[in-house]
C-alpha cells in the first residue's frame, strides 16, 4: 500500500509537470467514457433498470403468438381467466388494458393514458399506495364494477398540485362520476415502457362504454398486457412448459379462435415496451454501443500514443531509475500506474459528460404525439459501474503499450547516448503509426455510417407518402372523453365540419381515426369472400382508417379506380371500403376488385363490398414494402375518436386558434391533442424521428471520431518532425529545398491516411452491409458517400499534416544542427 500511494503522488506530480498533455489526455478520455456511458443509459433504461415492484426478477410477461404474424400478440379477457385458473408455475397472474380516457376535474377536462387493471394488478406488484388504498378482489372484474380510480403520483402532483385530501374526492372519467381511493408509489409510472400511466381503473368499468366492450364476450379480441410472477424455484422453462400444455387445451376447446395460437414467456426487462420488439431494441442499441465504442477505442489510440510519445521521452528518466535498481516489473507498475490515474480523471469527467448527455436524451420529445412520454435515462449503480469499468479497461489499454516498450529500454545505450535517440528508430515505429492509421480507419467507419443515415434521412424525406402533408392541420379529440352518446358525437362532428368549411381559407375538411404515420392505428383480421381460410391460409391481419367522405380530397390520396366514399354510405347503407393497391393485388391478382367483398369481422361476415382502389401508401411505418390497407366509411364503423383535419391555403399553424375556439364554442370541456401539422405530426416515432436521431447521433459520433484522428494524425507528425530536427537541418544545410522538406513530411501523413482509408473502407462495407436494414434507398457500398468521406478525410487529415510540415520548414539550420 504504501509503494502504490508513492506511486500515485509521484503520477500526480508527473501529470502536472505537463499540464497540457494532461488537459488534452483527460479531455479526449471523458468524450469517449462520457458517449458511451449516455449510450449506456438508454440500455440501462429499456433493458437493464429493473421496475419499482417486489421481485422484479421474477416479473414475467405473457403474450400470444402465430406463426402467421410477425410480433407477438396480446391475449384475450376470456383466454386471461382459463390461464389464470389453470397455471401452476404463477404465485400471481394479472392483465390490463390501456386505454385513453377523458378526466375532468371541476371544470376542467384533460386526456390521460389510463390502464383498466385485473384484481391481482396492485397485489401481484407487491405495491404500497402513496395515499388512500388500491382495489383488488373479484368485483374489480365484474361488469359495472365500483367507479374507483388510483392515480399515478406525477398526475397527482402535476394536475391535483399534491393534494392531501385527494382520497375521497370525485372527478369524471369519460364524463362517468368517479372516486379517487388512492395514489400510486413514487417511482411507479406503469409497467408500458416509454409512455407514463397516469390513472388506474378497475377492469370491470371497461364495460361501463356505450357500445360494451369486445373483450368481455369475444376470445380472438386480444387487447390485454398479461403478466405472471414466478413461483419461488420455479424457472422460466418451466414456466413456458406450463403454458404450452394449456394453450394446446384452449386450441382443442376453441378451435375457431384459438388454432395455432400459442403462448409464450419472457423476462419482463427482455420485453419492453411488449414481447416481441425486443430483437429490434436489441439490433438499435447494439448499434448505438458499437458506435460508441469505437469512439472510446479512437480515444484509447490517442491516448496510448501520446504516453508512447511522452514514454520516449522519459527514456533517460527511466533508465537512472533502472540503473538505480528499479526493476523492470517496478517500471511497468509506475507507467500503469500513471495511466491509471489519468483514466480515473478521464472516466469521473466522462461521467459528467455523460450525465449532461443523458439529461439531454431524457429531454427529447417524440414529434407527432402529446401521449405522456416517460424517458428516464438517469444515471445509476449500473452505468456508474459501467463507467469505471470503462475507465479501468482504458486506462490498461492505454498503458499496457508504453509501460512495455518503456521496460524494454536498453539501460546501458540509453546512458551512454545521453538522452539522444536514433532519429531512423523513430520513424520506424510502427507501434505508434499503427495507433494512428487505426484511428484513421475507425473514423472511416463512422462516417462512412453516419453518411449513410443522413443520406437514408435524406431519402426517406423524399419517399412517396401516398398523400400530400403540406397544408394540413391536425385536431385530436374524442368527445366521449366528456360523457357524449354516439349520437352526440355524431351530431357534434356534423356540426364542427359545417363550421369548419365555413372559415376563410379552408379548402377541405374531414375526420379520421387516425393520421397515416401516426401512434393510433386500427388493425383486423381480414376474411375474403370465396378464399379458404386453414391452417396454411391464415387471415391476413392488415392496417385500416375509419375516413368520412372528405378524406380523399383532404389528404389528396389519389383514387386510381372506383369511386371514393360518400355521404350516402351511412349507417343505414351497404357496408363498402376503399382498398389500396397493394390489397387489390395480394386477394385480387388479375381481377378487377370492385364490387368483391371481405370482413373484417368474421368469415361469414358482415361483408364490405369494394367501391374503389387507391394508390399506395405509407400508413404504419416510413420503410418496407407496400402494404394492404383499406379505408372504411366512419359512419358505418362508428368511432368517436378522431382526428379533425383541414386543407388550408395559408399557413396551417395559423388556423390553430381559431380552430381551437370554434371546438370549444360546441364543446367547452373538450380535450384537444396532438394539436400540429401534418408535417408535424411526420416527426414522430413512424416517421423521421429515428431517422433524424440516428443521424444526427451517428454524425456526432463520426465527427467525434474524426477529431480524435486527426488530433492523432496531428501529434504524430509533429514528434516525429520535432525528432528529426537535427536530420532536417543537416538535409537544409546540404542545399534541400523548402518544397523537397515539406513534402517529405507531407508524404508521411499521406501513407498513413492512405493505409487508413483502405483497412476503413473494408471495415465500413462489412459494417454497413450489416446495418443494411436501417438503411432506406442506399446500399452499403453507396458510391456518393464513400466518395465524400473519402474526399473530406483526406482533405482534413493533409491539413492535419501540413501545420508541423510546414513548421518543419522553418528550421533554422545551424539551430538544428546544435539540436540536442
Amino acid at each position: 500500500m504504501e509503494t502504490l500511494l508513492q506511486d500515485l503522488r509521484f503520477a500526480a506530480r508527473a501529470l502536472l509537470k505537463n499540464p497540457a498533455f494532461t488537459f488534452i489526455a483527460i479531455l479526449t478520455l471523458a468524450l469517449g467514457i462520457g458517449a458511451n456511458s449516455a449510450v449506456f443509459s438508454t440500455v440501462n433504461a429499456f433493458l437493464l433498470r429493473p421496475l419499482p415492484v417486489q421481485n422484479p426478477d421474477r416479473l414475467m410477461a405473457i403474450a400470444a403468438h402465430q406463426a402467421s404474424f410477425q410480433f407477438a400478440d396480446q391475449i384475450s379477457y376470456l383466454d386471461y381467466k382459463d390461464i389464470r385458473r389453470q397455471n401452476d408455475t404463477f404465485s400471481s397472474f394479472f392483465a390490463y388494458d390501456l386505454a385513453m380516457a377523458g378526466v375532468t376535474n371541476g371544470q376542467q377536462s384533460q386526456q390521460a393514458f389510463v390502464a383498466y387493471v385485473t384484481s391481482d394488478f396492485f397485489p401481484g406488484l407487491g405495491l404500497k399506495p402513496a395515499l388512500g388504498n388500491f382495489f383488488a378482489g373479484d368485483d374489480v372484474e365484474k361488469p359495472g364494477a365500483d367507479p374507483v380510480m388510483v392515480l399515478a403520483y406525477k398526475y397527482w402532483t402535476e394536475h391535483f398540485s399534491s393534494d392531501p385530501d385527494i382520497v375521497g374526492k370525485h372527478v369524471k372519467v369519460d364524463g362517468h362520476p368517479v372516486t379517487v381511493i388512492g395514489v400510486a408509489p413514487k417511482g411507479f409510472v406503469g409497467l408500458f415502457t416509454i409512455l407514463e400511466t397516469q390513472g388506474y381503473l378497475p377492469f370491470g368499468m371497461s364495460s361501463m362504454e356505450e357500445d360494451g366492450n369486445l373483450s368481455w364476450t369475444k376470445r380472438d379480441d386480444r387487447n390485454l398486457l398479461a403478466f405472471g410472477v414466478l413461483k419461488p424455484g420455479v424457472k422460466l422453462n418451466q414456466a413456458q412448459a406450463s403454458l404450452n400444455v394449456i394453450a394446446g387445451r384452449l386450441e382443442q376447446e376453441y378451435p375457431s379462435t384459438n388454432k395455432g395460437v400459442g403462448l409464450t414467456v419472457a423476462p419482463e426487462r427482455l420485453s419492453r415496451p411488449h414481447v416481441g420488439f425486443d430483437k429490434l431494441l436489441f439490433v438499435i442499441f447494439g448499434l448505438f454501443l458499437g458506435l460508441a465504442a469505437l469512439v472510446l477505442l479512437l480515444a484509447c489510440a490517442n491516448i496510448a500514443n501520446l504516453l508512447l510519445a511522452r514514454a520516449t521521452i522519459r527514456q533517460r528518466e527511466l533508465a537512472i531509475r533502472a540503473a538505480l535498481g528499479a526493476g523492470r516489473a517496478r517500471l511497468i507498475r509506475q507507467l500503469l500506474t500513471e495511466s491509471l490515474l489519468l483514466a480515473a480523471l478521464g472516466g469521473t469527467a466522462g461521467i459528467l459528460v455523460g450525465e449532461a448527455a443523458s439529461l439531454a436524451l431524457s429531454s427529447l420529445r417524440f414529434g407527432g404525439t402529446t401521449l405522456p412520454i416517460h424517458l428516464d435515462f438517469s444515471f445509476d449503480w449500473r452505468v456508474f459501474t459501467y463507467a469505471c469499468g470503462a475507465a479501468l479497461v482504458t486506462g490498461l489499454i492505454v498503458g499496457i503499450a508504453p509501460a512495455l516498450r518503456a521496460a524494454r529500454t536498453n539501460v546501458a545505450d540509453v546512458l551512454h547516448e545521453g538522452g539522444r535517440s536514433s532519429s531512423a528508430t523513430h520513424v520506424r515505429n510502427w507501434t505508434r503509426n499503427s495507433f494512428v492509421i487505426a484511428q484513421i480507419a475507425g473514423s472511416f467507419v463512422l462516417l462512412v455510417i453516419a453518411g449513410l443515415f443522413v443520406r437514408s434521412l435524406e431519402n426517406a424525406q423524399r419517399v412517396y407518402l401516398g398523400f400530400d402533408p403540406s397544408g394540413v392541420v391536425n385536431f385530436g379529440m374524442d368527445p366521449h372523453l366528456i360523457g357524449y352518446t354516439d349520437q352526440q358525437s355524431r351530431d357534434f362532428y356534423r356540426n364542427l365540419e359545417d363550421r369548419m368549411r365555413a372559415l376563410p381559407g379552408v379548402e377541405a375538411v374531414s375526420t379520421a381515426a387516425s393520421v397515416p404515420l401516426g401512434y393510433e392505428n386500427n388493425d383486423a383480421r381480414v376474411y375474403v369472400e370465396g378464399q379458404p381460410i386453414d391452417d396454411k391460409h391464415p387471415p391476413a391481419n392488415i392496417v385500416y382508417n375509419q375516413v368520412d367522405p372528405g378524406y380523399f380530397s383532404t389528404m389528396r390520396v389519389p383514387l386510381l379506380q372506383g369511386r371514393a366514399i360518400v355521404e350516402a354510405d351511412d349507417e343505414k347503407a351497404p357496408l363498402v371500403a376503399v382498398i389500396n393497391q397493394e390489397m387489390a393485388k395480394r386477394f385480387w391478382p388479375n381481377q378487377d376488385p370492385i364490387g368483391k367483398r371481405f370482413s373484417n369481422k368474421s368469415a361469414t361476415g358482415p361483408w364490405m363490398q369494394v367501391i374503389g382502389v387507391a394508390a399506395n401508401g405509407k400508413y404504419d411505418f416510413l420503410t418496407g414494402p407496400a402494404e394492404p390497407y383499406f379505408y372504411d366509411a366512419v359512419a358505418q364503423d362508428f368511432t368517436t375518436f378522431r382526428m379533425l383535419q383541414l386543407r388550408v391555403s395559408g399557413d396551417p399553424e395559423t388556423y390553430i386558434p381559431e380552430v381551437e375556439h370554434q371546438i370549444h364554442e360546441l364543446a367547452p370541456e373538450l380535450p384537444l391533442f396532438e394539436v400540429q401539422t401534418m408535417k408535424q405530426s411526420l416527426g414522430g416515432a413512424n416517421g423521421f424521428f429515428f431517422f433524424q436521431l440516428g443521424a444526427n447521433f451517428s454524425l456526432a459520433l463520426g465527427l467525434l471520431g474524426l477529431t480524435l484522428a486527426l488530433v492523432g494524425v496531428y501529434g504524430v507528425l509533429s514528434y516525429v518532425t520535432a525528432q528529426r530536427t537535427q536530420e532536417i537541418g543537416i538535409r537544409m544545410a546540404l542545399g534541400a529545398e523548402r518544397s523537397s522538406i515539406l513534402g517529405m513530411v507531407l508524404r508521411q501523413g499521406v501513407v498513413f491516411v492512405a493505409i487508413g482509408i483502405v483497412i476503413g473502407l473494408a471495415a465500413s462495407l462489412a459494417a454497413a452491409k450489416a446495418l443494411s436494414g436501417m438503411f432506406v434507398g442506399v446500399s452499403a457500398a453507396d458510391p456518393l458517400t464513400l466518395a465524400s468521406v473519402t474526399v473530406f478525410l483526406v482533405a482534413v487529415a493533409l491539413f492535419a499534416s501540413y501545420v508541423p510540415a510546414r513548421r518543419a520548414t522553418k528550421v533554422d539550420p545551424m539551430i538544428a544542427l546544435r539540436y540536442e
